[in-house]
């Protein structure tokens, strides 16, 4: 708002772009939070509903370890400790990449937000609880794979889209520093 005339101004390309970046960010972590406490309060550790027979379930397992259940230890704080400040870096990290990928104008800084909020969804289950809900457990023709979250999902998805984009999106056009003088020698 401006202060001196009281007219409302949109906000500026930056700003939004970080807005839409912490929504999605926001609806990641809110979704995973709202599906394991669902999860956690309807089914007993340990239980599964068939929902696609010999292909989808929907379970209810306490993960300590980390994505699709490696490095278990039910009782280890040295686990839980290292991976809280494993994930706390990495959050760290995707803020200060997420920031140089903006400033460079780059599309793949909204992919770091799924990451962003598949990680803070984990890193507070952490916290609080010291086990993570994995829920989706997928099998076909006798393979398994470990059961696993939205956080986890939007985690992968996340960084699918990153080692993607880049092979499949356009060459962004490279600039020289001749392209900011004009004919008369100017800058433009």
């Amino acid at each position: 708002m401006n202060k001196l005339s009281g007219e409302s101004h949109p906000p500026s390309p930056p700003a939004r772009a970080w807005g839409i970046y912490a929504l999605i960010a926001g609806l990641i972590f809110i979704s995973d939070q709202l599906t394991k406490h669902l999860i956690a309060g309807k089914l007993y550790e340990g239980e599964s509903l068939k929902v696609i027979p010999h292909f989808f379930h929907i379970v209810s397992i306490r993960n300590t370890g980390i994505v699709f259940g490696l490095f278990q230890d039910p009782n280890g704080w040295t686990h839980r400790a290292a991976f809280i400040v494993l994930t706390v870096a990495a959050v760290t990290l995707i803020l200060y990449y997420s920031k140089r990928k903006k400033e460079a104008g780059d599309l793949d800084f909204y992919f770091l937000s799924l990451v962003l909020g598949g990680a803070c969804g984990n890193l507070s289950d952490r916290i609080m609880k010291g086990r993570v809900v994995d829920f989706l457990d997928f099998s076909f023709y006798g393979h398994h794979w470990p059961a696993f979250n939205i956080a986890d999902s939007a985690i992968v998805m996340g960084v699918f889209l990153l080692v993607l984009f880049p092979l499949i999106a356009p060459p962004k056009p490279v600039s020289s520093p001749d392209d900011s003088v004009s004919m008369n020698g100017r800058r433009k």
